[in-house]
């Protein structure tokens, strides 16, 4: 009996640690998805709070600052900037001209004054009948998707107006490029940038 109940505490007192490592380790396990997630969503959400209060940094986008340039394509003419009430407006006509098999898309490329650059991207997926805007930065590499698409009731203008709390800077210097089916064929000025001030 002795040497029983001798073997049974030996037992016990080997499986104890075992038996505890394994629940600490299936706990550790299933309690880190839930953190995992939780860590995850709340970057998520500072991402976008972050990116939709602070930028990236410096002043928010001046209201009232304006620009245009001259294309030489008819599906590229010209391009119109503006900045209202927060929003970055844009204006090209055109828009009827162009003639994809899959997608176009508009890409205005901004730098500040301080060297900061967006990629503004505006694309048509007219095979899957999709559209996207959204404002890539490029010092944080964080790309902000909005909904929406033409304002115009014109279908040979293409207008919208993109938030511009991603954005900063009192003044820009920018390019428009229109790129179809993964190829550019246009820009807005045709040469080098214009600025919008």
């Amino acid at each position: 009996m002795k040497t029983t109940q001798k073997a049974i505490a030996a037992m016990l007192a080997i499986m104890f640690p075992i038996v505890l490592a394994g629940g600490c380790g299936s706990q550790t396990t299933s309690n880190q998805p839930a953190s995992t997630n939780s860590q995850t969503n709340s970057q998520d959400s500072g991402d976008d709070s972050q990116d939709s209060t602070d930028g990236d940094g410096g002043s928010p986008l001046a209201d009232g600052l304006a620009g245009s340039c001259e294309g030489s394509d008819p599906r590229l003419p010209s391009v119109k900037l503006d900045t209202s009430a927060g929003y970055l407006g844009v204006e090209i006509p055109g828009n009827d001209q162009i003639k994809p098999d899959e997608f176009y898309s508009y890409d205005l490329m901004l730098t500040n004054e301080d060297g900061d650059s967006w990629m503004v991207q505006l694309s048509n997926y007219v095979s899957s009948g999709e559209t996207n805007r959204s404002v890539f930065s490029m010092q944080t590499s964080k790309n902000l998707n909005y909904p929406g698409w033409n304002n115009s009731d014109d279908k040979s203008v293409f207008s919208t107006s993109v938030p511009d709390t991603a954005m900063r800077g009192t003044s820009m210097d920018w390019q428009m490029t229109l790129s179809i089916d993964g190829n550019d064929v246009a820009k807005c000025p045709t040469d080098g940038t214009t600025s919008l001030e």
